[in-house]
């Protein structure tokens, strides 16, 4: 017998609360408390693992897209619920349909639509050339149904596209609500883990660039993965936020082209201009997404103020470093900043909160109030700490190799590997600190 129990959970954070609480202690949010069935029933009962011969453990489905293959940690683990989220019009339906394409052609794959039409969805695998008969089109939004479907056809793949659309009869509240998303999911990896078959599931973003609905549905999958980048950008980035079967903070670098998104076959230099110069006040470094080193270009812009509080405006950066690096150069290099707005982006809308290009930053800025540009094919690396100290970052080897393969002759990296790192054919020069780094680049 199943009971049944009421209690108040945070929208944003997930904190559980017995009563209805006006503000989140958790995370401070006000007005964030629904209120939530919950159920328990009997278990099941435990199986001694040497009771039953072992299964095939991690056995992966490949979808032959090389970048989403990497980022999943070599392909989708058979019986995983995983959670795709990006922002609305950003590629995730499109990406995930060529995925379905693909593996269609050798394994059975549905894909459950309760957002689109099935003319829609057809006119979409038209323009991306996906002609197969092991590609199933289910437009459905009654989770009960979708499972029965499911029970009935037994397919080896199984995408819900999206998971705020649907819905249970027996739990209150709309599609899209608190119980609703987080029952839903619950069903769906359920069943992933009972009867081996994988299932995707998207999920949407808020403004905030956060999932949309309860936070617990990210506890409840196996991995969650997020498509991020510009509608108006060609690159988007697929980004591992958990994996439990693979790595996380690993990245897969896509183009949007007109039969789809394309992987780009060298994407650790995607974000650097292809002309090959390095513009005053623009800086080259090396973030380490994952297992691969991303080379991308930092730029900066120093302009007398008109205001009495000079503005800082950062894209691509977090606004709170970009305010902590600035201190720090008005401090020990002594720059007079405090008259000038100034303005940080980096190139290609890539995000990254690696702090590895904390130097190739502050480079950046000093450049751009000297007029001078740093020299041509150079990578700067390196965090800097309160007292302008350069500190070691991690994967420092790794960035240089790749880099070295890259074209890339000057480094200017932390002294702490100095006695670490052999240069063979490349120029790599320490710093210990911010004045010492400014010394050596002008």
């Amino acid at each position: 017998m199943k009971k049944k129990s009421k209690s108040f959970v945070c929208t944003n954070c997930g904190y559980r609360s017995p009563i209805k609480l006006g503000k989140c202690p958790n995370c401070g949010t006000w007005d964030s408390f629904e209120e939530e069935e919950t159920s328990s029933e009997t278990q099941n009962i435990p199986i001694s693992l040497e009771e039953n011969p072992p299964a095939t453990y991690e056995e992966r489905i490949k979808t032959g897209i090389e970048e989403f293959d990497r980022v999943l940690g070599g392909g989708i683990v058979k019986g995983s619920a995983i959670l795709v989220g990006g922002e609305p019009g950003i590629g995730k339906s499109t990406l995930l349909l060529q995925v379905a394409g693909v593996i269609s052609e050798k394994l059975k794959v549905i894909y459950v639509s309760g957002e689109e039409s099935y003319n829609q969805i057809k006119m979409r695998a038209d323009r991306l050339s996906i002609h197969t008969k092991n590609l199933y089109i289910f437009i459905e939004q009654d989770v009960n149904l979708i499972k029965s479907t499911i029970l009935k056809e037994m397919p080896d793949l199984v995408i819900i596209d999206s998971i705020q659309t649907t819905f249970l009869n027996d739990i209150e509240g709309a599609p899209g609500g608190l119980n609703q998303v987080r029952e839903s999911a619950r069903t769906f990896t359920g069943l992933a883990k009972k009867t081996g078959i994988s299932v995707i599931l998207v999920g949407h973003v808020t403004k905030e660039g956060i999932l949309a609905g309860p936070k617990t549905i990210e506890h409840i999958v196996d991995g969650v993965f997020y498509l991020e980048g510009s509608r108006n950008d060609v690159t988007r980035l697929f980004r591992s936020v958990k994996n439990r079967y693979g790595t996380t903070n690993e990245a897969g670098i896509f183009e949007m082209e007109e039969k789809g998104l394309v992987g780009v076959k060298d994407p650790s230099i995607e974000f650097i201009s292809k002309n090959g110069e390095i513009p005053v006040g623009s800086t080259i470094t090396a973030s380490l997404e994952g297992s691969l080193p991303i080379f991308f270009e930092v730029q900066a812009l120093t302009t007398p103020t008109y205001f009495p509080i000079p503005r800082r405006v950062a894209s691509g950066i977090e606004y709170n470093r970009l305010l902590l690096i600035v201190a720090i150069l008005e401090k020990r290099l002594r720059l007079k900043l405090g008259g000038f707005d100034i303005y940080v982006n980096i190139i290609g809308g890539f995000k990254t909160e690696d702090r590895s290009m904390d130097l190739a930053l502050a480079i950046a800025i000093v450049s751009s109030m000297l007029e001078k540009s740093i020299p041509a094919k150079s990578v700067i690396i390196g965090e800097l700490g309160l007292g302008g100290e350069v500190r070691p970052t991690v994967g420092l080897e790794r960035k240089i190799t790749q880099g070295k393969r890259l074209g890339f002759q000057y480094f200017l990296v932390p002294s702490f590997f100095k006695d670490r790192i052999t240069p063979k054919g490349i120029n790599v020069h320490f710093a210990s600190s911010v004045e010492e780094a400014k010394n050596l680049i002008f």
